[in-house]
Formats: C-alpha cells, structure tokens, sequence
C-alpha cells in the first residue's frame, strides 16, 4: 500500500510538471465523458413522463420497429466515433508520456487506430454485463408492477433485485479498465509488441493481480467521478443566472452575454483541468506497469522508500 501510494505521489508531480500532456488527455476527457457536465448544467434531464411519451410516440409510429433500429444505429455511430476521438486522445497521451526520442517506427493515427480496437475489446465484458443488467431490470420491473402491493416502493424491490447484476457491471468495467490500461502500454512506440501478444500479456496481468489492478482502476474511476460531480454542480449554479435571465426574457438587457462567455470560458479550463486530472491517472497506472519513460523514476521512488 504505501509503494501504491508513493507512485501516486510521484504521478501527481509527473503530471504537474509536464503541462504539455493535458491537451490530448483534455481530448480524451471531453470526448469520454467530460460534456456531461456541461449538457447537465445546460439542460434538463428527462423525466419519467417524458421518456414514456418518447417511447409511446417511438412505438406507436408507422416506421415501428426501423425507427427504433435507427435511433440505435445513430447511438452506435456516435459512441463509435467518441470512443475514436478518446483513443486519439490517450494514444497522444500516451505517445508523449511514454514513447522514446524517435517515433518513426509508428504514426500517431496508427497507435490510436490499435487503442481504439484494445478500448472496444475492453468494453465488451461491461457491454454484455449492461444488457444482462437490462434485461434483468425489465424482467423484474415486470414483476414487481403487476404483483399485489406489499408495501415499500416498487422500484426500490426491482433495485434489490438488480443489485448483483449492477455490482458485475461494475467490476466489468473496473476490469476493462484494467485491461485497456495494461494492453495500451504495450503498444506504444517504445515497445511496439504485436497486438496479439499485447492483449494476452494484458489479460495475464490482469489474472496474475486482479486485486491491485481493479483497486487501481476502482480508485481512479471514484476520483474522475468526483470531479466529473464538482464540474456538474459548479456549472449548474454558473447557469442558473443565465437561465434566469433567458427565460425572463431580459438576456439583453442583464448583462446575461457576458455571464455566457464567463461560463464557456470556466467550463474549457475545466476541461483542460479534466485533462490534468486524468493525466495523473494516466502517470499512475504507467508507473505501477513500469512503462516507458516512467520506469526510470519509479525505480528511483522505490529505491528512496
């Protein structure tokens, strides 16, 4: 624990000290899930009165069921192409973090083409976990819907009995996490291993240190959940004057353009904050797989503990 520790100390000062590395993790941040914040600021998440009028209008239209195969295939094709945009981004992350002086042994679209294939391989474990998770939750929303009142609320029995499916998903993903991070640092320029045997030496690691490898991933998700938490609340209370002031009708008037420029202007350095944030998550887990440039140090911050 205090080696753990030490690196994210030590990943803390890599990340501080080389302010180049937060654009492309800006990149990856934003396109991942760091416009959550901004559209839950901005706009207002649907109710349950509203996604029961969508899927009446969805299911009751003459286009039934293609509208509902378009709708998503549309929702494919645009987390296909964040997921492209975040292997950009982590591939330039990871380019500058860890690849040697020469980088003529492979292009940057090349690395970030093999990371978006290990990302959507990493994936797939949560994928299937989502949709056991669904149709767990349909079967038993089902149930509890039509079974006699036993008191307490409905969805509160259904969320009792979704509950291991839920924790899977977690794991899945915490163990994806894991894998993409180990499979990614295997393909970098430094050591260019065949993506075979980059995703092999990965799961290998993964079973040989399950536990260190999802307590990593476990505490690195909590940390850019909490900071995805304070974006959300910071820019919502940003927004609500501007709301205000459009809404009555006095944008004009209110000073409300300039409060708008204000609030784009926080919400890029949040951004580039974002980028710093997972900067160090990055450095992290590049120190505790002993990768790249960062082994040197690692090895100098184990030496001095």
């Amino acid at each position: 624990m205090h080696a753990w520790l030490s690196r994210a100390g030590l990943a803390a000062r890599l990340s501080a000290d080389q302010g180049e590395l937060w654009l492309p993790a800006a990149l990856a941040w934003v396109a991942f899930l760091g416009w959550l914040p901004f559209v839950l600021a901005v706009g207002r998440a649907p109710d349950e009165g509203d996604l029961t009028v969508f899927g009446a209008a969805l299911a009751t239209s003459g286009d039934w069921p293609l509208n509902a195969v378009r709708l998503g295939a549309g929702l494919l094709l645009v987390a296909l192409v964040a997921n492209g945009l975040v292997a950009l981004g982590e591939a330039g992350l990871l380019w500058l973090l860890e690849g040697p002086a020469d980088r003529s042994r492979m292009t940057l679209l090349v690395a970030a083409r093999r990371l978006w294939i290990v990302q959507l391989l990493g994936a797939l474990p949560a994928v299937a976990a989502f949709v056991a998770l669904s149709a767990a939750a349909a079967a038993a929303a089902i149930g509890e819907l039509q079974s006699p009142d036993i008191g307490g609320s409905a969805w509160m029995r259904v969320a009792g009995r979704v509950a291991p499916y839920a924790i899977a998903l977690l794991l899945a993903i915490l163990a994806g996490q894991a894998f993409v991070a180990a499979a990614a640092r295997r393909l970098t320029p430094d050591r260019a291993v065949p993506f075979g045997d980059a995703v092999v030496g990965a799961l290998g690691d993964l079973g040989h240190r399950p536990a260190r490898r999802i307590g990593l991933a476990a505490a690195s998700f909590v940390l850019q959940a909490a900071y995805l938490l304070f974006c959300a609340l910071l820019l919502r209370v940003l927004w609500a004057p501007i709301e205000e002031a459009l809404v009555e009708g006095r944008a004009i008037t209110s000073g409300a353009p300039l409060l708008l420029v204000g609030f784009v202007a926080i919400w890029l350095c949040l951004v580039l904050a974002g980028g710093a944030v997972h900067t160090f998550v990055a450095a992290w887990w590049s120190l505790e797989l002993g990768a790249g440039r960062t082994r040197e140090p690692a090895a100098r911050e184990e030496a001095a503990t």
